[in-house]
């Protein structure tokens, strides 16, 4: 914060008082036991040494002493005035307006830049050319004590002798003269609004000095404004409400209008400063202009700076308990309302509570108010129906969704392109429906939803379900209500088929609804190859478990029966190499995307007839003969079906199939020299079953595999290794296949 400025820091021997350093003040050179600052041509602030030598660092004898801040003071003065006075030179070329003489005679800088831009300057003074009501500029004239003159203009305005007072006890320039310019004031904003502080001064008629003082400790003056550093500027506002508090709203406002011209992460700060601003005026009892104070928040609810804690302060302050509210009133905070909804996070909890509530004071229908924030808003953010914050639940609870509707016909089709997971749950989705007329739309009972938009819609919903939850009895229960709408359209109706080229998430396939549709003479769209691969495990069939109707379709038999035989030879997996023990590994009890149970549609004739024929499969391919790598193969599916076996494949002559494969004489034709059973099998039964990582086996297996295979070159133990562990993981399991198909 900018603190009140000492003129005399010293005593009359020339000593500083706050560290007896002898010290001599030069006007515009300053020197402490030699040491010396002092400013420059260009206005630049410069040190030296007791030998006249120029300095880079400040020294410590100079450093935070009155004398060096002085000369800052002074420099900022007089570099600013010299940019501001290059502005307006060339602004007056450009327009090209007459300047008087007596300007540039006056100042030195004026001279520079007035000739530098090409003004004309006129001898003699020239007329105003200033309109009617307009003010002309008037020059005023400062020196400073050591030697700087500066001629400032400003307006002819009932506060500048309060400036001339700060001028002169704060940075020692005292006025000289004035005179007029007859030059038009430059314009200001576009508003005819007055500048702070000046707008400040005016504000507080009486304490006009105070508040220019006040202005100028926080960091305004006419070289500038506050930086906005929000460190700074907290600190300087809680000095502020400790020394000045009535100017403290006037103050936030300023700097939340200055942020939010800033923009950028600055923005925030300004939703920060207005909220402050309006709680200071509560605390503080100041009652502002009703029509200004709710343009204000209008403004930046425009500008996405306005917090939700503002807005339900503010509706409190128009609605407390047995107040009235005017008409007009409400009309402004419902605007309010409406301008600060940029996208759907704009809207919080208790944003409908807010309205009824200053609704309900101004004697209006609260579900009426309501209904027209959202005529207003569902356009640009869309309609949901519920989220975590509570606004839609709370917005759609009364009447306010029916006079949307009213008001708004076109929503009954933004319900419609809700899904049930819009909803808090599928059972508010379906009230929603009925409220607003879509299911009537949607069942034919009232006209004007086009043929095929009901199976498009229901396409639509029943992909939108997510795989982790279970299918909700509502969606299928309004698909079968729907169902003599979909027959008479005669659209056929699209299931939720996996995409192979989406990453989006698989819904699951509802075979059961599929059935009944069939029944009630629904046309369905030919199902993709296979089904789309989805897995069994993701067909819904438990409200339909024999699927009658749909096996009978040849269609869906014919890819049923494609798409389960290829999951069960777990097609996709690499066509050959070890690297298929990453994927089901004959060891494990169950993997990642095994079945945790008996998908449904392995229960049907058609998913018990694929079984069994799989079954007869693998066993061909044992008895064709196997080597080390066909058995992992033969093994991997066993463990995606898993409990499968147990409920549906029991066979004992297969199980004997499993039971008599001889590992050991694989795991012999796979290594890379010729070895002794015995010992290999002896080697083995030290191992344990275990993944295959990495390219050579542990240094104490290592070490077995030495004294059992000795003379292996490193590629060949590596060989040797991955044979014998894979032997050793193949009889692991074997064992749980071979228990499951025993009866």
């Amino acid at each position: 914060m900018c603190v009140k400025l000492v003129q005399a820091y010293a005593d009359e021997d020339g000593r500083d008082v706050g560290t007896g350093r002898q010290y001599r003040d030069m006007s515009g050179r300053y020197e402490v036991d030699g040491y010396t600052v002092e400013l420059d041509d260009d206005f630049r602030v410069v040190y030296r040494n007791p030998r006249g030598k120029r300095l880079q660092q400040v020294p410590d004898r100079l450093a935070d002493t009155e004398g060096v801040r002085r000369l800052y003071r002074l420099r900022r003065a007089l570099t600013k005035h010299r940019r501001d006075a290059r502005v307006q030179a060339e602004a007056w070329a450009t327009a090209g307006t007459r300047v008087p003489l007596a300007l540039a005679e006056s100042d030195a800088v004026w001279r520079e830049a007035l000739d530098d831009a090409g003004v004309d300057l006129a001898a003699d003074l020239p007329a105003s050319d200033a309109d009617e009501g307009e003010a002309a500029l008037i020059a005023r004239t400062y020196l400073h004590p050591d030697g700087h003159t500066m001629t400032l203009l400003m307006k002819a305005a009932p506060f500048a002798h309060h400036w001339d007072a700060l001028l002169a006890s704060q940075e020692e320039w005292e006025l000289t003269d004035t005179f007029a310019t007859g030059v038009r004031a430059p314009g200001d904003a576009g508003n005819g609004e007055l500048p702070f502080p000046e707008r400040l001064m005016v504000a507080y008629p009486g304490q006009e000095q105070e508040a220019l003082e006040a202005a100028y400790a926080f960091g305004w003056s006419l070289w500038g404004s506050p930086s906005l550093y929000k460190s700074i500027l907290d600190n300087d506002l809680e000095n502020l409400a400790a020394t000045a508090p009535r100017f403290l709203p006037a103050f936030l406002d300023e700097l939340a209008d200055m942020c939010l011209k800033e923009g950028g992460k600055r923005k925030e700060y300004a939703t920060g400063y207005f909220t402050r601003a309006r709680n200071a005026e509560r605390e503080h009892h100041t009652k502002p202009d009703e029509r200004w104070l709710d343009a204000r928040y209008a403004t930046f609810a425009d500008h996405g700076a306005l917090a939700s804690g503002a807005v339900r302060a503010r509706a409190k302050e128009l609605a407390p308990r047995g107040a009235a509210v005017s008409p007009d009133q409400l009309r402004r905070f419902r605007d309010v309302l409406v301008r600060r909804v940029h996208t759907p996070h704009d809207l919080y909890p208790g944003m409908a509570a807010d309205l009824r509530k200053v609704a309900r004071a101004a004697g209006a229908s609260p579900e009426s108010e309501v209904a027209a924030v959202l005529a207003d808003i569902v356009p640009r953010v869309g309609l949901c129906a519920g989220d975590t914050d509570k606004f839609w639940v709370d917005a759609l609870k009364g009447k306010a969704l029916e006079l949307l509707v009213e008001r708004r016909p076109e929503t009954v089709h933004d319900v419609l392109r809700l899904i049930p997971d819009d909803a808090n749950s599928t059972e508010d989705w379906l009230s929603l429906l009925r409220r607003c007329g879509a299911l009537a739309l949607l069942t034919g009972e009232r006209p004007g939803l086009p043929a095929g938009e009901a199976a498009r819609l229901l396409h639509d919903w029943l992909a939108s379900e997510p795989t982790w939850r279970a299918r909700s009895d509502e969606l299928y229960d309004l698909a079968v209500r729907l169902a003599p709408r979909l027959a008479a359209d005669a659209v056929p109706v699209r299931l939720p088929y996996p995409d192979p080229a989406s990453d989006r998430r698989r819904a699951l396939i509802p075979l059961d609804l599929a059935d009944e549709l069939l029944e009630h003479e629904v046309p369905l769209a030919d199902p993709p190859p296979e089904l789309g691969s989805p897995g069994a495990a993701h067909m819904l069939v438990h409200r339909r478990p024999h699927l009658t109707w749909l096996l009978a379709d040849p269609r869906f038999a014919r890819e049923l029966r494609g798409g389960l035989d290829s999951e069960l030879e777990l097609e996709g997996l690499p066509e050959a190499g070890m690297s298929y023990h990453r994927y089901y590994r004959p060891h494990h009890a169950t993997e990642l995307d095994s079945w945790q149970s008996t998908p449904g549609i392995c229960r049907t004739p058609l998913g018990r007839e694929v079984l069994r024929v799989w079954l007869d499969r693998q066993r061909e391919r044992l008895r064709a003969g196997l080597d080390l790598n066909g058995l992992v193969r033969v093994l991997a599916p066993f463990v995606h079906v898993g409990g499968v076996v147990d409920e549906l494949l029991k066979d004992e002559a297969a199980a004997r199939e499993f039971a008599s494969v001889d590992v050991v004489a694989l795991v012999l034709a796979d290594l890379p020299i010729q070895a002794d059973r015995p010992a290999v099998e002896g080697l083995m039964a030290t191992m344990r079953p275990e993944d295959l990582i990495g390219t050579r086996p542990m240094p104490d297996l290592r070490t077995r595999i030495d004294e059992t295979l000795p003379d292996l070159s490193e590629v060949q133990v590596a060989q040797a290794w991955k044979a014998l562990q894979t032997g050793v993981n193949c009889q692991e399991g074997l064992r749980p296949v071979v228990a499951r198909l025993s009866g």
